[in-house]
């Protein structure tokens, strides 16, 4: 999807008289993208390295639409239609906001294997996903898991025998998140 949007992107730099420029960093976009879906089809039958180098040019990519962004941003003035003229998508100018987030509470830390324990969850409202996080000896805290099926909601690699302190938070549109749960504890088998 990156590499197809970065294409659109380009070629309307490359060569609408409205960005002329941008010309040379549409082109620029344009060869990064036409790379970007070349690593995509090497890193699905490759090594690791070919799916290494699909990220490092996923980033560059990026880069480029960040830069085509600022320089479209420039242009435009809040112009919408020289704005959608770019193949930049508009970030609901106007429209409706996102629906807030709901909350999530652990109420609950079960020992499913050797080495897992699952997390109950009581889910309110809005969530598309939940974090969960692993508080480290020191007492700071490690992003553990990203919950998007809420029915399986399992934290594998843990130490048999450990005690293990878990706290979460829900995320909805927009990257919303709701405040981080009360930590709960429990010795994972």
């Amino acid at each position: 999807m990156a590499g197809e949007f970065g294409l659109g992107v380009g070629g309307r730099l490359s060569t609408s008289p409205l960005f002329t420029s941008l010309s040379a960093l549409g082109g620029k976009i344009t060869a990064k993208a036409t790379e970007f879906n070349n690593a995509v089809a090497a890193g699905l039958v490759g090594t690791a390295t070919d799916r290494a180098h699909k990220n490092t040019v996923r980033g560059e990519l990026n880069d480029l639409l960040d830069q085509g962004a600022d320089g479209v941003d420039g242009i435009a003035q809040g112009n919408v239609e020289t704005l959608t003229a770019s193949g930049y998508h508009l970030s609901s100018p106007g429209g409706p906001a996102p629906a807030p987030v709901g909350t999530v509470a652990l109420i609950g830390l079960t020992n499913v294997a050797p080495t897992k324990l699952g997390l109950v969850l009581a889910i309110t409202g809005n969530v598309w996903a939940v974090i969960a996080e692993r508080q480290n000896a020191d007492g700071t805290w490690l992003k553990v898991a990203v919950f998007t099926d809420l029915n399986a909601t399992v934290v594998t690699g843990l130490v048999s025998g450990s005690t293990n302190t878990f706290r979460v938070c829900a995320m909805a549109a927009a990257n919303q998140t709701s405040e981080w749960s009360a930590p709960m504890s429990a010795i994972c088998t």
